[in-house]
């Protein structure tokens, strides 16, 4: 038993260390991209009907580190802006399933081969999704949603350094702090506890190995970062490496949240035709890759990266400076709490991670009248401090941005 917890535990520590400076670089872009690309942007180019939204809509979401939560509000809120079903249900599905942090921390792992692939199946599945909707829906027009002005609402702030190194180095780690923990676990006890023969013995066909991961993946919900140190893993134990591909893809894409989602905005048919898509699409590229590891002969060490890879000072330092990237995003180590006293407050229950916060965040910001507000993620409450702005306008602008306040 002490010799299985001390294996769990070099396993788990392992994974950390080894995607750990890949993580950091990842925050470093995403901070980037934030300061250069902008929702008000992606917007813009996701209200035209037809094909071309569809592709803008699936390639910008690519890049994007947002996980499932935190993406149902953007879509939401482009949907709002006359966004049609079509691209935004591309947006909705590419978003989630990948990333820039995700594509380095996929590298560190799995190597080359899974960072270039994941991205590529991605923007497939989110083109694939978005021409099925847009044939699916019997209107194919966006104006069935009245537009918002977006200059109505107030020219967004330029972006500055600080708000990119927030964003990158403490939204988005406060995003996939609990799920990349709960990932690194749950692999290091695959790797433990699992037996090494367990694909081969159990799992002696494609069949079975694709049902078993689309059974955990589809309702299961797990970060695209959080997902690599369970599907690294799988492979370990036999599982076919184009199955441990559909479970990157699916995994992220679907979950019980995000299908509710696309049942209560989109309908019962487009959230049929989302699940399945996903999971054809997961599948089809998990056999694609199936036949260029074991019918081509490309080197194995391309795809178990990880396990042929020691680690070093570099990494150890790595792994601590990510360890306080991610305590200090979720603990607020040097966060600013404001009292509650004389402030009233707006329960917005659809707020659920720090991407949300800095978006209402940023909407109350830019209502004139508003000098000093909290928002406590925690308990999912606006506090507001003023008598110059009704409560109303507030609620409205809140809403506007794609959430619910009560």
């Amino acid at each position: 038993m002490l010799e299985l917890f001390f294996k769990f535990l070099k396993e788990t520590m392992g994974l950390f260390l080894e995607m750990s400076p890949y993580l950091i670089l990842g925050f470093f872009f995403t901070g980037l991209l934030h300061i250069f690309i902008s929702e008000k942007y992606i917007k813009k180019h996701f209200s035209t009907n037809g094909f071309s939204s569809i592709f803008k809509a699936a390639f910008f979401g690519v890049p994007l580190p947002v996980c499932s939560c935190g993406v149902i509000p953007i879509a939401e809120s482009i949907r709002k802006d006359g966004a049609s079903k079509s691209s935004t249900m591309a947006f909705l599905v590419s978003t989630p399933s990948s990333g820039v942090d995700s594509i380095f921390a996929t590298y560190a792992l799995l190597g080359p081969l899974y960072a270039i692939i994941r991205p590529i199946a991605s923007l497939f599945s989110g083109i694939v999704i978005g021409i099925v909707t847009f044939f699916a829906d019997e209107k194919h027009n966006s104006n069935t949603i009245k537009k918002n002005n977006l200059e109505e609402r107030g020219d967004t702030p330029k972006r500055t350094i600080k708000d990119g190194i927030k964003y990158g180095f403490k939204v988005i780690p406060s995003d996939i702090a609990k799920w990349l923990i709960i990932g690194v676990i749950v692999g290091g006890m695959i790797s433990a506890l699992v037996p090494e023969d367990f694909g081969t013995r159990y799992l002696d066909s494609p069949i079975l190995n694709y049902l078993m991961i689309l059974l955990v993946s589809i309702p299961l919900y797990v970060c695209a970062t959080g997902s690599i140190p369970i599907a690294v893993s799988l492979l370990t134990k036999g599982v076919l490496p184009g199955a441990a591909l559909a479970f990157l893809i699916a995994g992220p894409a679907t979950n019980t949240v995000t299908i509710s989602f696309v049942l209560k905005r989109m309908g019962k048919k487009i959230a049929f035709l989302y699940v399945s898509t996903i999971m054809l699409v997961s599948i089809l590229f998990g056999v694609l890759f199936d036949l260029i590891i074991l019918k081509t002969g490309v080197n194995l060490s391309l795809v178990m990266k990880h396990s042929h890879s020691e680690l070093d000072l570099f990494k150890i330092i790595s792994g601590i400076v990510l360890l306080f990237i991610l305590v200090n995003s979720k603990f607020n180590l040097w966060g600013f709490k404001m009292n509650k006293k004389n402030m009233y407050s707006i329960k917005v229950s659809d707020m659920t991670c720090q991407h949300c916060k800095m978006k209402i965040e940023g909407v109350v910001n830019r209502i004139e009248g508003i000098e000093k507000f909290s928002i406590d993620l925690k308990n999912k409450e606006v506090l507001i401090d003023t008598d110059k702005v009704k409560k109303d306008i507030i609620i409205k602008k809140i809403k506007e941005a794609g959430y619910s306040p009560e």
